[in-house]
């Protein structure tokens, strides 16, 4: 509980959280059951697919989400939804930025999300690495397709 002799700085935790997320798995599995089958999997792959939770997850604790979500469709949705404003210039740490599909080596597309460190560099989860990392922004020629500010940083 806050001291009333405090006053909690939410835009300078909320950039330094995802700064301090490299090397994090914290974010790494969702346990689901099925109901028709029966059958327990991890529909994360143990990090493979990861990032919408991760995401979502910083901006939920930050109160800037009413609930993480676990994937970035669905993350994309909401973020419109709720009217975050789209970046058209430059990119700011703390933004939110989508990447283009790729297909991974299973020959599976994936879309990916993360947060921007700066302009050249940015946070996500690495499918290869299954934990949180610090990347380019542009990461072996991954095209940013969209961002979204969150009004704690306006």
């Amino acid at each position: 509980m806050p001291d009333s002799n405090i006053e909690v700085l939410r835009k300078e935790t909320y950039l330094k959280m995802i700064e301090n997320s490299p090397g994090t798995r914290l974010f790494n599995s969702l346990i689901v059951k099925l109901k028709d089958t029966g059958e327990v999997k991890d529909v994360f792959g143990d990090g493979d697919n990861s990032c919408a939770a991760f995401v979502s997850s910083v901006l939920f604790l930050n109160r800037l989400l009413d609930e993480p979500h676990a994937t970035v469709a669905r993350l994309r949705q909401v973020l419109t939804r709720l009217g975050w404003q789209k970046v058209e210039g430059d990119i700011i740490p703390g933004d939110v930025v989508f990447w283009e599909k790729i297909k991974v080596e299973d020959g599976s597309e994936h879309e990916h999300v993360g947060f921007a460190l700066s302009a050249d560099e940015a946070i996500s989860t690495s499918y290869k690495e299954r934990q949180v990392v610090k990347h380019a922004m542009i990461p072996n020629g991954r095209k940013v397709t969209e961002v979204f500010r969150p009004n704690i940083l306006e």
